[in-house]
């Protein structure tokens, strides 16, 4: 199917095949046709390819040339759409279903009051079209002693002020600067012209000082008769602010100054001097300003802005101006800046970086409030309330910010190993973002609904006044939630040592020892005054003895696992619903290595250990839970403080549960070692009192030696 082209009056069809054959077809029609019509009828068009595309753009810069804008009339739900759109011109070109409304919009819809002619103080003639709003201008202002603020490029717009790209050098001198959208422009000390372009305008920041965002496509419009003075134009300008009340006013301009194409941006607050930029670049057919052109000032703004040798510049007194179109709000609608930028509500002070990562991750929100759910080792997560720029609560979301490597670890994973699989009690990823050396990931759930709805980690509960939901949710996230990975396990070769190695996330975990409570790394035993005995120095074996075993080789139940399963990754709504977060280290491993995690967390870190003896207490009950088969451990003593009994309890269930996933009974180790790769770091917690470090390095020495016995190694 050949391309065909024909021309109605004002309006281009093209019907059949947009491809190689029919680009080269449209482009050589384009060449012979004295004029292109801005009316375009691509309804019977079928088929659309990357030159196709690339030879409608073309067509465009005639279009516009001439002073015209495209209007185009498609099939929405089309291949032709899909194209138009990934391309991003359906952003760029006013899309219509049906021919009368492209007619309409091409026209300049709704008939306004004809154009007036008007004569300045020099003389200078006028054709005044009325205007059909007020032009609005808002204004970012930051305090005299405040930092610049960031401002996404969608938020500024069109604007003008003081400020820099938003790099993360503190001392980036702030300078004359204009924004288009998408381009950012800098008048540089040496007076050179920078600028930063970006696709992603809603996650690329300036550092704005001050500016003036200015919004003036329905202000009143002013055509010049002939060439005009920047000297003549500015006193014609102030004079009709003034018969329209004294108060601010703001207008643009597009004009051609020495032969080249120019934006003049002006505002006028109460009681200060006119303010006034020009951007300029070499003549382009796509933003040469035409009479009657229907091109608007932000458009030009943005083409000039892209263009050759674009410049920030100054006009003066003397400054010759032709084809002169103003843009003129008298009385424009002046509003905050602000309320163009999201606004952080955060209990805590938010660095530099994580600043772009939130409002990157949040572009189509007003409002966000931030509320901590964790503060990882290595991750920080929020529960967010959010709503639109209407004042409407918008979607819950959980929003993590990690360093990158562990957010790419993240990222992974949850397309391996979480949405193929356990989907409805976990996560949809909305959004993501990077800067620096952070990145963060935003999170739907799946099952929360209502405004009232509250997230809050499952320990809230454990440590609370409702541990029996506690351990029902616990029960229910490794019985069901994460069934999918773990009712899949498979016996497989694995290196245990390798795999479990606690060094992997705490590199200097025996010098850690060492260091914080004296820990002798060359002694095999150490002493624990609570137990009146020794018992085996875990760090000494770490130091000396566990590389050794890296190749050691065991057939063990592997499933996918999620690596760092505690009380603060499984997170409960008000209808105790089961959410599980933060995948980083989400991989296929030992299967009971995540019920090992929840007794560790639970014996070492949600303990009494403020009475004398309670060390005592916590570390005979570990002993007795690694006497006899480890699978069925004791109950607490009936005399034991409510925590310790609290985890003695849980550790019965998550061992009998585990279990039943391993391969055979008489793999003990496969519980033991996870037990002791998540009970030795907690030396290294700095949030950790020194009692609880030191019954964690005494526990750590009572699993390793079961677990040498469990796989026949000496001590």
């Amino acid at each position: 199917m050949a391309l065909e082209i024909s021309v109605d009056a004002d309006l281009l069809i093209l019907s059949g095949r947009l491809d190689a054959a029919g680009a080269i077809a449209l482009d050589a029609w384009k060449a012979e046709a004295a004029t292109v019509p801005a009316l375009w009828d691509l309804r019977a068009l079928a088929f659309i390819s990357s030159l196709g595309i690339r030879s409608l753009i073309t067509l465009d810069r005639r279009v516009r040339a001439a002073g015209q804008r495209v209007q185009v009339v498609y099939v929405e739900e089309s291949f032709v759409a899909d194209v138009l759109s990934s391309a991003g011109l359906t952003s760029q070109w006013p899309m219509h279903t049906d021919l009368a409304s492209a007619r309409a919009m091409q026209q300049g819809g709704a008939p306004t009051a004809p154009a007036a002619a008007w004569t300045g103080a020099a003389g200078d003639r006028y054709q005044r079209t009325p205007a059909k709003g007020l032009g609005r201008a808002s204004r970012f202002q930051t305090a005299p002693d405040a930092p610049p603020m960031l401002v996404r490029f969608d938020e500024l717009g069109l604007a003008f002020g003081v400020g820099g790209f938003g790099s993360d050098s503190a001392d980036e001198p702030a300078s004359a600067l204009v924004a288009t959208g998408q381009t950012v422009l800098v008048h540089t000390a040496d007076g050179l012209t920078d600028l930063l372009d970006t696709v992603t305008p809603a996650t690329t920041f300036a550092c704005i000082a001050e500016a003036v965002r200015l919004e003036l496509d329905d202000a009143e419009r002013w055509d010049a008769q002939g060439d005009v003075t920047w000297g003549h134009l500015r006193p014609d300008l102030q004079a009709q602010a003034a018969t329209a009340g004294n108060g601010p006013w703001a207008a643009g301009a597009l004009a051609m100054w020495d032969d080249r194409p120019c934006v003049l941006l002006m505002f006028a607050p109460i009681g200060e001097a006119l303010r006034v930029v020009a951007l300029r670049a070499v003549a382009d057919a796509s933003t040469a300003p035409q009479a009657g052109g229907a091109i608007t000032l932000a458009e030009a703004a943005a083409a000039l802005a892209r263009g050759d040798e674009a410049e920030i510049c100054w006009p003066n007194d003397d400054t010759t101006l032709r084809a002169v179109r103003v843009w003129f709000a008298p009385t424009p609608t002046i509003a905050d800046g602000g309320a163009h930028r999201l606004v952080i509500d955060a209990a805590e002070p938010v660095s530099d970086a994580w600043e772009r990562i939130i409002r990157s991750t949040f572009t189509d929100e007003a409002r966000v409030k931030l509320r901590r759910l964790t503060g990882g080792f290595m991750a920080s997560t929020f529960a967010t309330d959010t709503h639109d720029r209407h004042g409407r609560r918008t979607l819950p979301s959980v929003l993590k910010i990690s360093p990158r490597a562990v957010t790419a670890r993240e990222e992974a994973a949850y397309r391996q190993y979480v949405r193929p699989f356990i989907l409805n009690n976990a996560t949809v990823l909305m959004a993501q973002a990077v800067h620096g050396e952070y990145a963060g990931l935003r999170y739907n759930f799946l099952g929360i609904t209502g405004a009232e709805s509250q997230l809050q980690p499952l320990e809230s509960l454990y440590v609370g006044d409702t541990p029996a939901e506690a351990t029902t949710a616990i029960r229910q996230t490794l019985t069901n939630v994460l069934r999918p990975w773990y009712g899949q396990a498979v016996v497989a070769p694995v290196h245990p040592f390798a795999d479990h190695d606690p060094r992997v996330l705490f590199t200097d975990l025996p010098a850690v020892a060492q260091e914080v409570l004296g820990i002798d790394l060359n002694a095999p035993r150490i002493e624990c005054p609570p137990l009146g005995r020794s018992v085996l120095n875990p760090y000494h074996f770490l130091q000396h003895r566990w590389d050794a075993l890296r190749g050691y080789t065991a057939s063990w139940a592997t499933s996918i696992t999620h690596g760092d399963l505690n009380l603060n990754n499984v997170l409960v709504d008000e209808r105790r619903n089961i959410y599980v977060i933060d995948f980083s280290e989400t991989r296929v491993r030992n299967v009971a290595a995540d019920f090992a995690r929840l007794e560790a967390i639970c014996m070492m870190e949600h303990t009494r250990l403020d009475h004398d003896d309670d060390p005592r207490a916590v570390l005979t009950q570990v002993a007795r839970s690694l006497e006899g088969a480890i699978w069925t451990p004791p109950a607490a003593d009936a005399s034991a403080e409510p925590m310790l009994a609290r985890a003695a309890a849980l550790a019965i269930d998550v061992r009998g549960l585990a279990a039943q996933r391993v391969a055979d009974p008489a793999h003990e180790a496969a519980y033991l070692l996870p037990l002791l790769e998540w009970t030795t770091p907690i030396v290294a917690f700095r949030q950790v009192a020194r009692v609880r470090k030191q019954v964690a390095v005494w526990s750590s020495g009572l699993i390793l030696e079961r677990l040498l016995r469990a796989l026949d190694l000496p001590e």
